[in-house]
């Protein structure tokens, strides 16, 4: 082999050489880019969904706030609500009616809200806080007339059953809870 033809495939190679090292370099720097804008993504889509997960979570300990009186001595009738003091302060049973219905619409419209930031299992823990909040809502709602008609459960029965859905209700708020976190600690690489 003669020296000129050397040079020429010496050079050649190191332009392949050159060429492919190019390629490498530009390909690395857009997986690098690629993954800088997924985890710029999920840091984004992580922050709005912990900020509406804390909304959903205060929303409901409000509505459970007012709503504890459920889990006081179960009441004969209408007049041991004053006696037992079992009602917030300033409030008549009508009053705390109106409030869980105003507190319950809230959680419905951050549980909607929830569901649209997801992901399927906090969404659907979601939806079960809405709807027990709406049971604790419906219970107190019942109460609303204190003149038992015809196969109508006592008060005393309605107020169980309310202590019950409360239960559920705080039940289905702390596996919500449980469900955001393990959800906003996943760091997109698990699945």
């Amino acid at each position: 082999m003669d020296a000129g033809l050397a040079a020429v495939l010496g050079a050649l190679a190191g332009s392949v050489a050159t060429i492919g090292a190019s390629v490498a370099t530009g390909w690395s720097a857009r997986a690098q880019t690629r993954t800088v804008a997924r985890a710029e993504h999920l840091r984004q889509r992580r922050d709005a969904r912990q900020a509406v997960y804390e909304e959903l979570i205060t929303a409901a300990h409000a509505h459970s706030d007012l709503t504890k009186l459920l889990l006081a001595p179960t009441p004969e009738d209408f007049s041991d609500l004053d006696r037992l003091r079992i009602l917030p302060a300033g409030m008549d049973l009508v009053t705390v009616i109106r409030e869980s219905k105003g507190l319950h619409e809230n959680v419905k419209k951050i549980s909607t809200r929830v569901q649209l930031a997801g992901p399927k299992e906090v969404s659907a823990a979601a939806a079960l806080v809405d709807k027990r909040s709406r049971e604790v809502y419906a219970v107190l709602a019942v109460m609303r007339v204190p003149v038992t008609l015809p196969g109508m459960p006592s008060l005393s029965d309605q107020w169980r059953d309310g202590a019950t859905r409360f239960c559920n209700f705080m039940e289905a708020v702390d596996d919500f809870s449980e469900r955001a976190r393990v959800a906003l600690d996943n760091d997109g690489t698990k699945d």
